[in-house]
């Protein structure tokens, strides 16, 4: 069973104190482990909040708490029990394609997780759902453990949003030409965007991202009741995600595919590019297949 299903956690969560940093203090680095990298424990945070499961089952007449990530990126997996120091990687097989799971369910492993995630989530579902893994797992919590009511306000200058980017955002560019002759025609539709379904008020944290890109983008409404989308278009915007990216960067496959999107960005923000360029043919076919390839 899955703690955080919406199924199971629907009563509204009473209002928790909003803090503007993440507090790493209470986290055991296990034994042979002598570093803590924040910005990957913030990006950590970030991608399991996209991608990560609070998940128990009962055995035995007892609670067993587990907490799982799977992805196709098998690399990005083992980076993360490498990081970590702790859990078990493998693989399974879904509707005949190959996946891979980083999952954590010894008491240690299972403690570690709870201290590196109290207080320091982001989205509402996740804060309820971590909420309730803990509270049926209360029986195996670190000594002295406290849970902390609060969630962690969203800012640049943490490793969170790169991580929940890497889950769940979305690249996307096309190029266009209305008439080859007028260089005024040619162009890129280029864009980046996320996607959440609001339980808790999670399209609160969409404004809140939209505000740090410095964007009026509005939500819209991807599927009924309540699935929104944030498209962010603008130069602006894609400049900010630039300069982020390239302090906090995507661990996995997903910095090749913004790897591919930068490039094209990179067309865009020179004025002067489409002026020195011969529109032939080849350039089309070239640009549109640099497009094409972003998400291959």
């Amino acid at each position: 069973m899955n703690i955080g299903s919406s199924e199971t956690t629907r009563e509204a969560p009473h209002t928790v104190a909003l803090v503007n940093s993440f507090n790493f203090q209470e986290y055991v680095l296990p034994e042979h482990k002598n570093y803590l990298d924040f910005s990957f424990l913030e990006w950590f945070i970030g991608f399991s909040e996209g991608d990560g499961c609070f998940c128990s089952r009962i055995e035995d007449n007892r609670v067993r708490l587990s907490f799982e990530i799977g992805q196709k990126d098998a690399k990005l997996i083992h980076k993360i029990r490498t990081m970590l120091g702790f859990g078990t990687v493998s693989s399974f097989t879904r509707k005949s394609e190959r996946y891979w799971r980083y999952k954590v369910e010894d008491k240690k492993g299972i403690q570690r997780i709870m201290t590196l995630f109290n207080g320091n989530l982001v989205l509402p579902k996740k804060y309820i759902q971590f909420q309730h893994w803990v509270t049926m797992g209360k029986a195996i919590c670190p000594p002295s453990f406290l849970f902390k009511e609060q969630r962690v306000h969203i800012s640049l200058q943490t490793g969170w949003l790169s991580g929940f980017l890497e889950a769940e955002g979305c690249f996307y560019a096309a190029f266009r030409v209305k008439d080859k002759l007028f260089p005024d025609t040619w162009g890129f539709d280029q864009k980046f965007t996320l996607t959440q379904k609001d339980v808790y008020g999670e399209s609160l944290v969409l404004q809140e991202i939209t505000v740090l890109f410095q964007s009026n983008v509005k939500l819209h409404l991807v599927k009924k009741p309540t699935c929104y989308r944030i498209e962010f278009c603008s130069l602006k915007a894609h400049t900010i995600l630039v300069n982020y990216l390239s302090k906090f960067p995507f661990l996995g496959r997903k910095k090749i595919t913004f790897r591919r999107w930068w490039r094209i960005y990179l067309r865009r923000e020179n004025p002067l590019y489409f002026k020195n360029e011969v529109l032939t043919l080849k350039t089309i076919t070239k640009l549109k297949k640099l497009c094409s390839q972003i998400n291959l």
